[in-house]
């Protein structure tokens, strides 16, 4: 993130100070882009802090809210395996293959794409690590539970 931020910095300055841009520096914030959205989207999942819709979660109690969690989990895990992991190494290939190259940094596309892969992967495994939570095969290891029901709620 430091990065990106000071590589915008430079890019601004560059232009409208110094009225001379910097060529790589656009393609250089957008692949950092790349790379921190799919990486925190993987850190945002483990510490569950995406945005979901729990009404119906928050209605239910016992053996069925422990159901559909692990159905959710499940969902999510099979999602980031088909999409992300099979799909973003067939990227990675494709791009390796056709020797494609950005065209200011000179890299391989490849290393750009890379992110999608490497997300998938721990996302997946944040998911099996959440569906054997759900099932009483692991404790958590968050610090602080989330608040599950509505008495937690009110009370809290």
């Amino acid at each position: 993130m430091t990065v990106l931020v000071l590589t915008v910095l430079l890019q601004v300055f560059m232009r409208y100070i110094i009225g001379s841009p910097v060529t790589f520096t656009e393609e250089l914030s957008r692949f950092l882009l790349i790379w921190l959205g799919l990486m925190a989207a993987s850190y945002a999942y483990r510490q569950r802090s995406h945005l979901a819709l729990d009404l119906l979660i928050l209605k239910m109690r016992g053996r069925q809210k422990v159901v559909l969690n692990v159905i959710i989990h499940a969902l999510i895990g099979l999602f980031s395996i088909s999409v992300l992991v099979i799909g973003g190494i067939q990227l990675v290939y494709v791009t390796y293959a056709l020797e494609q190259y950005s065209s200011a940094l000179g890299i391989s596309m490849g290393i750009v794409y890379i992110a999608v892969p490497l997300s998938g992967v721990a996302i997946t495994i944040y998911a099996v690590d959440f569906i054997l939570q759900e099932l009483g095969l692991r404790e958590s290891d968050m610090v602080t539970e989330t608040a599950t029901s509505e008495e937690d709620l009110h009370t809290g």
